[in-house]
């Protein structure tokens, strides 16, 4: 019996739908892959243009950063130590055009704020011992602010700092912390940043509201001077709590109200105001105010396409020359560090 010849070797009509299923499911996967791959390029691209951007904004803070710290060398170098006038500049927002984009440089006063290492004084044989007259200086400057049991709170900070493990009278070491199941214990050392507050005993954030405007941390175990031709009348607790219980926050606005144009000439003529010139202060105390200031804070903030950045530097110039001693990328720019 002789087969159909119009049939022999052709595939039948499932067959034919088979391949062309499989043909489109290929062509699907493909079209996938091709989206997959230029989804994966595209935001590949956009990172690198973000990181581009990013970097470029770090470089121009790097850069205005370098610019103010010239500006301040510039000062320290050429003014008259007897007649402050950094008006012009000193605690002003100065605004620059950069190529698509601008910034914005400040500096500060970075002296008049309570040294929260000030709390320890540096012992001849070298390890950190609590400082009485740090503690009654913050006792002192929180009952200003209204925060009740001041002492337990400055000696439970000089006990966070100090270098041995001996708790001072309502202070706090590793005990009171959970001892050796704790999650942190007092380090021992300097603080690195005012946020430390937050692990001291005592410290609630309602405490570190009311202080976190007059205090930061700087990197030694002394008290800060006071820059008496820069210290704002926000800021007379500061000097309330240096000249002691015989001057109160009122006395302190009104002496710093009454500064002379162009500042004082001397520390001694600032000591004659009439509301400082009858209270007994030792040398020490004395020697706290100053009429430049040793410590500058820059904040700087950039703009740049569609990148913004900021970040707040902390210069020394106590070798008479300024020098960025820690900087912080991304912090607000109103920080005292």
């Amino acid at each position: 019996m002789r087969k159909s010849a119009g049939h022999h070797g052709l595939p039948g009509e499932g067959e034919r739908g088979a391949a062309l299923a499989t043909v489109l499911v290929m062509v699907s996967v493909m079209s996938m892959l091709a989206i997959t791959i230029l989804e994966a390029a595209r935001f590949g691209i956009q990172r690198t243009v973000n990181q581009e951007q990013m970097d470029q904004s770090r470089w121009y803070l790097l850069g205005a950063e370098a610019y103010a710290t010239s500006r301040i060398n510039e000062y320290i170098e050429h003014a008259d130590k007897t007649a402050i006038d950094t008006s012009e500049w000193f605690g002003q927002t100065l605004t620059l055009p950069i190529d698509e984009g601008a910034m914005q440089i400040s500096v500060w006063d970075g002296d008049n704020c309570f040294n929260l290492n000030g709390l320890a004084q540096q012992a001849e044989d070298g390890p950190l011992v609590a400082s009485e007259a740090g503690q009654s200086r913050l006792s002192r400057l929180l009952e200003l602010e209204g925060v009740l049991e001041g002492r337990t709170l400055a000696v439970s900070l000089s006990d966070w700092i100090d270098s041995d493990n001996s708790p001072g009278t309502g202070g706090a070491e590793d005990d009171a912390y959970g001892g050796s199941s704790a999650v942190y214990l007092p380090p021992n050392r300097l603080m690195a940043d005012p946020s430390e507050l937050r692990s001291v005993g005592g410290f609630d954030a309602a405490t570190i509201s009311r202080i976190a405007s007059l205090v930061c941390v700087r990197p030694m175990a002394a008290p800060n001077s006071i820059s008496i031709n820069t210290l704002r009348v926000d800021q007379a607790a500061l000097l309330a709590t240096i000249a002691g219980r015989d001057l109160t926050p009122a006395g302190a606005e009104r002496v710093i109200r009454d500064r002379p144009r162009g500042g004082w000439t001397s520390v001694d003529q600032f000591l004659a105001h009439p509301n400082l010139f009858p209270i007994p202060l030792s040398e020490t105390t004395r020697a706290m105010f100053v009429l430049a200031p040793r410590w500058y804070v820059i904040a700087i903030s950039v703009a740049y396409r569609d990148a913004s950045e900021t970040s707040v530097a902390l210069v020394d110039a106590g070798s008479g020359r300024g020098h960025v001693v820690r900087r912080v990328f991304g912090a607000n720019t109103r920080s005292l560090l």
